[in-house]
Parts: C-alpha cells; sequence; structure tokens
C-alpha cells in the first residue's frame, strides 16, 4: 500500500528474462522529446523555457497522474533516483532510493521511471503522464525495440499493462528552470544518492565498460609488481587466464565490439541469435543466463563455457 509522504527504500534486484517482447501494442503510448518549441534549450532563456513547460503542463487534463522523474549521481560516484506526484484527489507521492554502485545516470533515470510506473499501477483510468528532464530515457524507450536490454524490458512491459486502461505520455522538460514538480524530483535523487546503501542490480554494457575502462587506465600509470609481469602471456591483463580465444571473447564483450556487430549504411545492426533475436552484446548475456558481473570479476573462465555451451562463441 502507497502512503501519504516520503518513502525511503532500496531498489530490487532486476529480475532476469528470456527473450521477451511486451504482450500488448503501445498504440496508446506518446514519446514526446520535444516541448512546443524545437529550438534546443542552450539556446532559449530559462524563463521562456519554464513558461513553454509551464504551458504545457496547464494543458494536462485534471484528471490526469503527473508524476516527475529524475536521477542524480553524487561527486562520490553514488547515484539516486527520486519520483513525485500528486494525484487529483490530493495524495501526495514522494519517493527516493539509492541505486547500485557504478549505475549511470541514465540507469537511474529510467529507475526513477520504473518506480513512477509501478505507482501508477494503484490508480484506475487514469490518464498518466511521466514528466522528465532525460531526453534519453525517452528516445531509449521509443526505441526499446531495437535495443532489447533488461532494465528496457521491465519499464516497457509495465508501460504495456498501463495502457491496457490508460493513455500514458512520456514528456520531456528542462531541469533547473523553476518547474515545481521537476525540482521537488532532483531533490529527492539527490537525497536518495546520500542513503546508506542499496541492493546489487545488473549493469549496461556500457557500465561495464567505463568500470573497465577506469580500472585499465589505473593498472596502466601503476603497473602489477609481479615478477613475470614481463613475460609474454597474451592478451587482456597479466592477470588472465585461459586460452587466447578465450580473452578475445571477454574483451569483446566488455567493450560490444562483438563479431555479430555490423554498420550497415552507418546504421548498426546484429547478426541473429539462435533465439531469432538481434545478437548484442547485452543481449547474448540475458539469452545464455550469465551475469553481467562475470564480465569485470573473476568468473571469466566460467563466462566463456556458458558462451561455448550455447553455440554462440562464433557471434563474439
Amino acid at each position: 500500500m502507497w502512503k501519504r509522504g516520503l518513502l525511503d527504500f532500496n531498489i530490487e534486484p532486476c529480475i532476469p528474462f528470456r527473450c521477451l517482447t511486451p504482450n500488448a501494442s503501445l498504440d496508446r503510448v506518446s514519446f514526446n522529446d520535444q516541448l512546443l518549441s524545437i529550438a534546443p534549450k542552450h539556446t532559449q532563456h530559462p524563463e521562456m523555457m519554464r513558461q513553454l513547460s509551464l504551458e504545457l503542463i496547464n494543458n494536462i487534463p485534471s484528471q490526469a497522474l503527473v508524476l516527475y522523474t529524475d536521477g542524480s549521481k553524487s561527486d562520490p560516484g553514488r547515484t539516486g533516483s527520486g519520483v513525485y506526484a500528486k494525484a487529483e484527489d490530493g495524495l501526495v507521492f514522494r519517493c527516493r532510493f539509492r541505486n547500485p554502485d557504478n549505475c549511470s545516470v541514465f540507469r537511474s533515470e529510467l529507475l526513477a521511471i520504473r518506480e513512477a510506473l509501478n505507482f501508477a499501477l494503484h490508480f484506475e483510468n487514469s490518464d498518466i503522464y511521466v514528466l522528465t528532464d532525460s531526453k534519453s530515457s525517452i528516445q531509449y524507450l521509443k526505441n526499446w525495440t531495437e535495443i532489447r536490454e533488461k532494465t528496457g524490458q521491465e519499464v516497457v512491459s509495465k508501460i504495456a499493462t498501463l495502457s491496457q486502461k490508460s493513455r500514458v505520455c512520456f514528456q520531456w522538460i528542462p531541469s533547473h528552470v523553476g518547474v515545481f514538480g521537476n525540482e521537488e524530483a532532483d531533490v529527492l535523487a539527490k537525497e536518495g544518492s546520500a542513503l546508506p546503501s542499496a541492493s546489487s542490480s545488473e549493469l549496461f554494457t556500457s557500465e561495464i565498460y567505463s568500470i573497465h575502462k577506469a580500472i585499465a587506465n589505473s593498472a596502466w600509470r601503476n603497473p602489477p609488481t609481479h615478477d613475470w609481469y614481463a613475460g609474454n602471456r597474451p592478451g587482456l591483463s597479466p592477470q588472465s587466464v585461459g586460452t587466447r580465444s578465450a580473452q578475445t571473447a571477454l574483451v569483446r564483450l566488455r567493450s560490444g565490439n562483438i563479431k555479430s556487430l555490423k554498420f550497415i549504411d552507418k546504421e548498426k545492426t546484429f547478426s541473429s541469435c539462435p533465439c531469432s533475436c538481434p545478437a548484442s552484446a547485452a543481449h547474448i548475456m540475458d539469452c545464455i543466463g550469465a551475469s553481467s558481473r562475470q564480465l569485470w570479476s573473476g568468473e571469466g573462465r566460467g563466462l566463456v563455457e556458458l558462451l561455448e555451451r550455447h553455440g554462440v562463441m562464433d557471434l563474439v
């Protein structure tokens, strides 16, 4: 049961899925990454952006449920998410939570949207407006069928459920121009990043790549002192074990530059996985039931065995 006021909690771990797609159409869902004006935010005066935002918000039907979402990252690298909503009956919903370590701001924005949709599921027959200052999140959800990633799957499934009974609209609004709901969500996200703990969760391929790149840069500046560091052990790092092909597969998965990736007319395309889905790096990890954390932990050998067992090594 949702309570009035402020809720503090840790997000739950994501539930793995197997090549799923939403079971309902999204005909009643709209994704808008512009205001009434198409001029870029940096070319507009903040007050003008605020007025355009308020004009848009004032045109939302009074009986609709309006949710503001935001994500934030603090200096120590901790991230949080916030949701602010005020329903027609006066119910005020404030939610803040800490996200897993190494979570990107983009992921934090998506997790805030996911929690807002969880709240919306408790309302009957109300049109739903999700207002976010993250254009990338709106564009990602709009094009999710071409990406197929786990967090997006959870969000899109909730959107599909809600769209069966309500119209759902995702609308971009500019940040830091004085829109009350957005400012409230921003404060909640910052407070969430300061909470003491967060549950573990899967990471995006790009987040894993950033982690590994930072580790590699640090090791390059301060090389290991192993006696055999100058030896001829091939590939990856002095700590790597296994065949060269296994090391190459791990490096390709970490970077996302796998064999199945092709560029056609400057657009990314992927070969088909045995399950008939586009074989992106993130999809391959989900399809074989592997944890993304295996990519940058000491479990690389087990991951290679999974790739071989499922017959997808040639795609990597």
